[in-house]
């Protein structure tokens, strides 16, 4: 058995030094290579080893340095909150302060991520990061994994500051969505218009259609500072 046990070890190893740095992977990432059980125990003697760091139950990633403290850094909450997804088969949609500060649109800093889902979830910690998880109605979950969901919870949160933020969040998602090569962003924001309430639909036609304009080399745009006009306690439920 040490032999086999050997090899899953060196598979896994394997194909997490093939990924992108950063990455948390969780035991059915590697099903393919064994058996649940064997590969839970090659899991385990990869972290004794220092290989591989355990996150939480279920969740493994590479250990990383930060360069100028040389601290070991904290896992990256978006790969652990993808990991989740994946661990648990549940979905997952970020806040909408957490999707704003990823897309640039606000330098507030959530004290906390909250994660509405459709599983009861323990939180995690993260350093000094805390993932809150927040069981939610499956009917507002629609944009739950999709590709637009951040620029969705992102505008949700800016709704009650667009008049004075519009033209700027209008310049930094048309950038978003015209460096998008695949059109993926704009093809599920057009599926999903019917969705999302009035306003928003109004905004992301007119975001949409800029993108269009952008992508033809008609417009040039330039990337348009935002200030930060968000308390970083708030977070919206949507």
């Amino acid at each position: 058995m040490r032999g086999p046990s050997l090899n899953l070890k060196s598979q896994i190893s394997q194909r997490v030094a093939g990924h992108q740095p950063g990455y948390v992977w969780t035991p059915v990432d590697f099903l393919d290579l064994g058996p649940r059980d064997a590969i839970d125990k090659a899991l385990q003697r990869l972290v004794a080893t220092g290989d591989l760091r355990r996150v939480d139950r279920g969740l493994y990633d590479q250990p990383r340095h930060n360069a100028l403290t040389g601290k070991t850094a904290a896992p990256d909450y978006r790969s652990v909150i993808d990991a989740v997804s994946r661990r648990d088969q549940v979905r997952v949609l970020v806040d909408g302060m957490t999707a704003a500060n990823a897309l640039g649109l606000t330098d507030a800093v959530p004290a906390q991520v909250v994660v509405h889902t459709d599983g009861r979830l323990r939180p995690i910690q993260l350093g000094n990061l805390t993932i809150q998880f927040r069981l939610t109605a499956a009917s507002k979950l629609y944009w739950a994994g999709h590709p637009a969901m951040q620029v969705v919870q992102a505008l949700h949160w800016l709704r009650d500051t667009l008049s004075e933020q519009r033209d700027a969040v209008i310049v930094r998602l048309t950038r978003l969505l015209a460096s998008d090569a695949s059109g993926v962003l704009k093809d599920d924001l057009r599926q999903g218009l019917p969705t999302l309430p009035a306003w928003m639909q109004d905004l992301l036609r007119e975001i949409l259609k800029e993108a269009d304009e952008a992508d033809t080399g008609s417009r040039p745009y330039l990337m348009a500072p935002i200030r930060p006009a968000f308390p970083a306690e708030r977070h919206l439920v949507h």
